[in-house]
C-alpha cells in the first residue's frame, strides 16, 4: 500500500458527530470526528515535513557517494532542492536508505530509537521476514519493517546465543 497525501477540506455537520471530507473535484466521503482515517489527513502535512527532513539529514550526512549516485552527480542539498522535487528527493533518498539497511542477524545488537534501550536479534526469517528479538525483560517478534522502524542498528553483535542471555541478565544483575 502506498502512502499518500492529499489536501482536503473539512465540513462540520450540524446536530451529528459526523464530517464531510472533500477533496479533488468535489468528490467528498463522510466520516465520523474522532475516526482514524482523519487524523491521518490532518497529520499528512507533518508526516510529509518529517519526510522531507529525514531526507536532507541523509543528504547532509550520510555517505557521499551514495548521495551522488542517487542524485545523478549532485551531492550538496542546494543542487539537489534546486533540481529535484521535493517528492523525487523522498523517493531517492529512500532507495539510499534500502540498499544500506542493514539485515538482522543472530546477535546483532539494535538500540531502541525512543527509549535507547538495547535488544538482541536472536533469528531473523528471511521468507518470513519476522525478527525474533529479546529485551532484558522479554522476548518477542515483528515483521523487519516494524523492527526497523523502532530500533536502530548499533554496528555491535554477539558471537552466541549464550554470551546474548548472559550479557542481558547480568545487567539486571541475577544471572541464574
Amino acid at each position: 500500500m502506498k502512502e499518500m497525501y492529499l489536501k482536503v477540506e473539512v465540513e462540520s455537520n450540524e446536530n451529528c458527530d459526523f464530517l464531510d471530507v472533500y477533496y479533488r473535484n468535489g468528490m467528498c466521503f463522510m466520516c465520523h470526528k474522532d475516526d482514524k482515517s482523519l487524523a491521518e489527513i490532518e497529520d499528512a502535512e507533518e508526516k510529509g515535513a518529517e519526510k522531507l527532513h529525514e531526507a536532507i539529514t541523509v543528504i547532509c550526512f550520510g555517505d557521499s557517494d551514495d548521495v551522488k549516485g542517487a542524485f545523478d552527480g549532485y551531492c550538496t542539498v542546494s543542487n539537489i532542492i534546486g533540481n529535484f522535487s521535493l517528492k523525487e528527493i523522498i523517493e531517492r533518498v529512500e532507495k539510499i536508505k534500502k540498499m544500506k539497511q542493514h539485515v538482522p542477524a543472530q546477535g546483532d545488537i539494535y538500540a531502541s530509537r525512543k527509549s535507547g534501550n538495547v535488544v538482541v536479534v536472536l533469528s531473523y526469517d528471511k521468507e518470513t521476514r519476522r525478527v525474533l528479538f529479546m529485551g532484558g525483560s522479554y522476548v518477542t517478534n515483528g515483521s523487519v519493517e516494524y523492527f526497523d522502524k523502532n530500533f536502530s542498528f548499533t554496528g555491535r553483535g554477539y558471537a552466541d546465543l549464550e554470551s546474548i542471555v548472559n550479557e542481558l541478565y547480568s545487567e539486571g544483575g541475577d544471572n541464574t
